[in-house]
């Protein structure tokens, strides 16, 4: 028997004790068994009471990533089937493409730090201690063509997420990154695996800094957590899993009529309406964001007139196109 019965059992009893014999005749297990994975619980930061009339009853769980807590309450068929958590890995979406091939579409890895994090362009990404480190792996029956609305979907599930949890005016900054305050809270990079007519998999990587010390991130970044906007910590378990009861409802058919969605990123968007250099490897492209397609390119109007369909680019937002010039940027 392993810890997951028995917490199961303690978070489906949540408010009421329960006792050794019901659990041990629920599992098929002695009440020795019970005991001694109550106390394996304990020692991982969970708190339990105990009474030699009533049984156990869980009053507290500790702040860590546990695939039972993660799933106990998740309203989802296809999102969070396997969910697989770690303490440490080089990154999760590097792991995530490791069992893309055989790995059950919704599966999700998670990871309580990552020692090797990535951002667009192969960029490093800090993922210190209390954040959420997330990969999804996603099997949807699409042309690879269709794949951009897999990022465009992540983006919205996790500032709808942010909003509805915590009331918190959270925006999409083109293309991927999460904005509070005009401060980044997280970076989302999809990657996928594809042949010429069929995607065989999209991995989706959610870096979210929820409950970090914006102490431990580089001053440079202009980054935030939701523990710094809040003044408190935040469930994480509870944030995760409305990210992935949103992810379902937008990805439930990509192939379908894409506009509400669209429309509900734009409604999010802290990008279209404004002024933006766009750094590309071609070089960098100055202009007026004004709408998003359903490939998840900006169109941007340049200062002549004409416009400009970018696929892919780090976005930075002016305080107008003459104050490119003398740096006035954010």
């Amino acid at each position: 028997m392993a810890n997951p019965e028995i917490l199961s059992l303690l978070l489906q009893c949540h408010g009421r004790f329960v006792s050794g014999q019901e659990m041990a005749t629920a599992l098929g297990v002695s009440r020795t068994s019970i005991w001694k994975e109550v106390n394996s619980l304990r020692s991982r930061g969970f708190i339990i009471e105990a009474s030699s009339r009533k049984g156990y009853l869980l009053t507290g769980c500790p702040d860590i990533l546990d695939p039972t807590i993660v799933r106990f309450g998740l309203n989802t068929e296809r999102m969070g089937r396997e969910i697989l958590c770690y303490q440490e890995v080089a990154s999760t979406n590097a792991l995530a493409r490791e069992i893309a091939e055989t790995a059950i579409d919704g599966t999700v890895v998670l990871s309580e730090e990552q020692t090797v994090g990535r951002g667009r362009m192969d960029r490093g990404w800090s993922s210190p201690p209390g954040g959420i480190w997330m990969s999804l792996i996603l099997k949807p029956r699409i042309h690879p063509m269709l794949a951009p609305r897999i990022n465009i979907c992540a983006g919205i599930a996790l500032a709808t997420s942010i909003k509805d949890l915590f009331g918190l005016n959270a925006r999409i900054k083109w293309p991927n990154d999460i904005l509070i305050r005009d401060r980044k809270v997280s970076g989302i990079l999809t990657e996928v695996g594809a042949d010429m007519d069929r995607l065989r998999y999209a991995i989706v990587g959610w870096g979210i800094n929820a409950n970090v010390d914006i102490e431990a991130l580089h001053p440079d970044w202009n980054a935030t957590s939701l523990q710094a906007e809040l003044g408190h910590s935040v469930d994480r378990s509870e944030l995760i899993r409305s990210i992935l009861e949103e992810m379902e409802g937008f990805t439930r058919d990509l192939t379908d009529e894409f506009r509400p969605v669209l429309d509900r990123w734009r409604s999010l968007s802290a990008t279209l309406g404004r002024d933006v250099r766009i750094i590309t490897h071609e070089g960098d492209i100055i202009g007026r964001a004004v709408d998003v397609d359903d490939k998840g390119a900006l169109l941007t109007e340049l200062p002549s007139g004409e416009m400009r369909q970018i696929m892919a680019g780090d976005c930075i937002h002016l305080r107008g196109l003459d104050c490119f010039l003398d740096g006035r940027e954010r």
